[in-house]
């Protein structure tokens, strides 16, 4: 066995990043399946909520979940970066109401969908 030929340390790090990156592979098929929806901003509006719920969910998840799970599904699942360039322009475009509205809207709806991700994974399972 792998873990008899390597230390246990070593072990464990590579099981965290084998657990973070089919985590990852799936988060970003979620996103590319996002990045889809036909509205402006929709996807990627979508995508973070989503991966907000996920990270609050998985807290109530053993260890190794909580990494597959919200370092990797909902990291790569969310995308800050497209969130920053899309509110970038809308600064640029002068459209401050709109900037406003998606910038408060991002914020405010994120942490209420990870209170309710942490809400339904302790039901769930009773962490």
């Amino acid at each position: 066995m792998l873990s008899n030929l390597i230390s246990p340390a070593l072990f464990s790090l590579l099981l965290t990043l084998a657990t973070v990156a089919v985590g990852a592979f799936f988060g970003g098929i979620a996103r590319w399946a996002l990045s889809h929806i036909p509205h402006p901003r929709a996807g990627t509006f979508t995508a973070n909520i989503a991966a907000c719920a996920v990270l609050g969910f998985s807290m109530a998840l053993p260890v190794a979940w909580q990494i597959g799970l919200g370092a990797g599904f909902a990291g790569a699942m969310s995308t800050w970066s497209t969130l920053a360039k899309e509110l970038g322009t809308l600064y640029k475009q002068r459209q401050w109401g709109e900037f406003a509205k998606y910038a408060a809207a991002t914020a405010a709806v994120g942490i209420v969908a990870f209170g309710m991700g942490m809400m339904w994974g302790r039901r769930g399972f009773g962490a």
